[in-house]
């Protein structure tokens, strides 16, 4: 089992050192090709400082993300989902323009723990549980009750409402992540690309096309 992370502010000055160091290589060149004295050098640490502190590299990475998500992205995404879901939108489409401006700006906050979430979380179980848990949980149930509501309204088509949140964050993670990772200094034209997002999403899941 792993150690469990330790709060930020109970980390001792070395730990805080090999801390932000391990989340710049992490995001940089991922958990796996980021090599333990990579990270001892970028925080001026010997590499058994390292495993003093944290007996193994991925006790170092829950030890950067586990933190991070209770006390900044869990935060973060309330401080943001809350007034979003809360709102009253006059359709479908107007939910979805808010909700792909939230996560855009989300990500472009965040960008160094995005990558490293999005780099991890396909191949850990724990951690996705914990994101899960900890980070998306709470809205939920939000955001099926507005697939529902706009479902009843005729809007979207009656589809599962999870199929239907999954359809929409799939296209979104897909972009938001090309245009903030993959391609972000390509010549997009980023409103025209935001429009065709969305009328990609909505001719998707329209009542008129075909299930």
């Amino acid at each position: 089992m792993s150690r469990r992370a330790r709060s930020s502010d109970t980390l001792t000055e070395a730990q805080k050192k090999i801390v932000e160091a391990a989340v710049t290589a992490f995001a940089e060149q991922g958990f796996h090709g980021t090599a333990t004295r990579d990270i001892a050098r970028r925080a001026g640490v010997a590499e058994a400082t390292i495993f003093k502190y944290f007996p193994s590299k991925r006790d170092l990475l829950l030890g950067v993300l586990g933190p991070a998500i209770e006390q900044l992205v869990g935060p973060a995404m309330a401080r943001s989902m809350d007034p979003l879901f809360n709102a009253t939108y006059p359709s479908f489409e107007a939910f979805l323009r808010a909700l792909l401006a939230e996560r855009i700006a989300f990500v472009r906050e965040h960008p160094r723990l995005v990558r490293i979430l999005a780099q991890e979380l396909p191949f850990d179980a724990e951690l996705r549980v914990g994101v899960m848990s900890r980070v998306y949980a709470p809205f939920l149930a939000k955001g099926l009750a507005l697939i529902e509501h706009f479902q009843r309204e005729g809007q979207i088509v009656d589809w599962p409402p999870p199929l239907v949140l999954r359809c929409v964050a799939s296209t979104f993670a897909g972009y938001i992540l090309h245009r903030v990772f993959v391609a972000p200094d390509a010549a997009w034209d980023d409103e025209v690309e935001v429009e065709r997002v969305i009328a990609f999403v909505m001719r998707g899941l329209s009542p008129r096309q075909p299930a």
